[in-house]
């Protein structure tokens, strides 16, 4: 395309009035920002803190709100001297850059300033808030001062007119009274001085002392009476019932109860010195203590005297329990001798209960010898009764062994009845099919057939022979009985197969005679088949045979002579 001077003139001209109006355009927004930048000097600037400088400079400081004051004076002037003439600085160089069209630098002359000015502000807002505290801190702490005298005022009224609560520590109180005065003198000498950062921390001195002394007068009464009222009163009760307890020939081996008791006291002396100081955590840790040695003295003599009841309660039982199991084991040694007449043992059945007899003989000595202590007021129930409770488990587990004993030879006559149901099943089974073998009039067996057949016969005589003698053994009578059925099991899938296999071997033949005289092979097969079926008794071979011959002259032949069988075989069993 070929431009034309005016065509190319044109461009120029629009291409200068869009330079020259994003030149007006950045001109403008840089002046807009360094206004925006001026206004937020000009608020900061504006800011009461010279008037702030300026009253607490008449103000009679000293100590440390003197040095504070001072400090704050140094940064404002640091602020005034140096940031705020730096930040007018950039914002006349960046307006002096715009107008130069040199719009880059103005742009980094702006963003100079603006990052100086966020920091200047922030130091002035703080210098700010820390000069209107200081301003402030005197009218605080005439008010916290007002309101830690009126507590204190309360504090004193009630150690003066309740001082009888209080017992012995009546003075450590006053002590703490007096060290708070002291206090409140040096918070006004402190504030008349000017010192008022120092006076709020006496102030803080004051309500952390103040605070102590209330908790100490809200808890010191009560302590007192929990000593008095539940510890020393459950002591008295403890030695009263203890002594009670000798009386009634309780015997408390190896634990000396008053003098356990007089240690408990001891502690508690001690917690009421630590009160008499105000040492309340102390006092407190001792107390938790002698509760818990409280407690567990409670708890030794409630046992002596549950065991006690336990002892009353069980020794009777016990010793009819005992006339029970040695009943018990006196008739199972007589089962056991009844049974060992019909059946042989294995497990030494009749040792185990001699046994047994030994170990109740035995712990009927233990449960003699420490119901004797009893009677001879010389016991500890809580050993006699821990003894007991196990003489009782112990009887209890040769009660469970003689039963068990009993109960599993008991299962003899059942498992010999089962026995013997089973070989009459075993009988009516071999006799079935020998008579299924004979319906079939084979022309004869294979000798393995015989040969099961045969095994299965003597096991099943055997079997009889075991059953029927005096003394039998069920043990070896199961391990014969469970051979005969995996005997006659196969047995009878053989007798299945042997007739399955020869009437097959009928049909296929049967089915194969339509074709014998226009196959010669398949005269031959039946003349190999009929071999194998009436001189060897090998029909599983017989039936392999005709039935290839069969297929390879009519492939649906074999299939429909095996689906009118099993079709005939199964009306036959319905």
């Amino acid at each position: 395309m070929n431009l034309t001077f005016t065509d190319i003139l044109f461009i120029i001209v629009i291409l200068f009035l869009v330079a020259s109006g994003v030149i007006f355009y950045l001109r403008t927004q840089r002046a807009k920002e360094i206004r925006e930048l001026e206004n937020r000097k000009d608020e900061m600037m504006s800011i009461s803190i010279a008037d702030q400088l300026f009253t607490l400079k008449n103000m009679d400081l000293a100590g440390q709100t003197k040095r504070k004051y001072e400090s704050l004076v140094a940064t404002w002037q640091t602020l005034t001297n140096f940031q705020f003439t730096e930040i007018e600085a950039m914002l006349v160089g960046a307006e002096q850059y715009s107008e130069q069209m040199n719009l880059m630098k103005a742009k980094t002359a702006l963003d100079e300033a603006r990052d100086l000015l966020d920091e200047t502000e922030v130091q002035v807002h703080d210098l700010h808030d820390e000069l209107t505290a200081l301003l402030k801190i005197s009218e605080d702490n005439h008010e916290r001062n007002e309101a830690l005298l009126e507590r204190y005022n309360t504090a004193r009224k009630s150690i003066m007119n309740h001082s009888f609560d209080y017992g012995p520590a009546i003075e450590t109180l006053e002590k703490n009274l007096q060290y708070l005065e002291l206090n409140f003198t040096r918070y006004n000498e402190l504030t008349t001085a000017g010192d008022h950062i120092e006076a709020d921390d006496m102030l803080d001195t004051i309500e952390a002392d103040l605070s102590s002394l209330e908790d100490i007068l809200e808890k010191l009464p009560s302590m007192y009476n929990k000593i008095k009222k539940d510890y020393e009163d459950a002591l008295e009760d403890i030695l009263d019932g203890h002594q009670k307890m000798l009386e009634s020939h309780f015997n408390f081996e190896g634990v000396d109860v008053p003098e356990k008791a007089e240690e408990i006291q001891e502690k508690l002396n001690e917690a009421k010195n630590h009160i008499k100081n105000a040492d309340l955590v102390d006092a407190q840790t001792l107390m938790d203590k002698a509760d818990r040695e409280i407690n567990s003295l409670y708890d030794f003599m409630e046992a002596e005297i549950e065991a006690k009841n336990y002892v009353n309660t069980h020794i009777n039982q016990l010793r009819t329990r005992f006339e029970e199991v040695r009943e018990n084991n006196r008739y199972a040694g007589i089962e056991v001798d009844r049974i060992a007449q019909s059946y042989i043992l294995h497990e030494n059945e009749v040792d185990q209960i001699g046994e047994l007899t030994e170990q109740i003989n035995a712990e009927y000595g233990r449960f003699t010898d420490t119901a004797g202590t009893i009677e001879s007021d010389g016991a500890v129930f809580t050993q006699v009764a821990e003894q007991l409770s196990r003489i009782e488990k112990n009887l209890n587990e040769y009660d469970s062994k003689q039963q068990k004993i009993v109960k599993d030879l008991g299962q003899l006559n059942a498992r010999e009845r089962e026995a013997k149901t089973n070989l009459d099943s075993y009988e009516l089974d071999l006799r079935n099919m020998k008579r299924r073998l004979e319906k079939q009039h084979l022309p004869g067996l294979s000798s393995n057939y015989y040969e099961i057949f045969y095994k299965v016969t003597d096991e099943i005589e055997y079997l009889s022979k075991q059953l029927n003698r005096v003394r039998i053994d069920m043990v070896e009578i199961e391990g014969l009985e469970k051979q005969l059925a995996e005997n006659l099991n196969k047995l009878d899938e053989l007798t299945e197969s042997t007739v399955d296999s020869a009437t097959l071997t009928e049909y296929m033949i049967q089915h194969s005679n339509r074709f014998r005289f226009d196959y010669p092979e398949m005269d031959q097969a039946i003349h190999e088949a009929e071999y194998l079926f009436y001189d060897e008794f090998r029909y599983d071979e017989a039936l392999n045979v005709i039935e290839k011959a069969l297929y390879r002259v009519d492939r649906e032949g074999p299939t429909q002579v095996r689906r009118m069988y099993q079709q005939e075989k199964q009306n036959r069993v319905f």
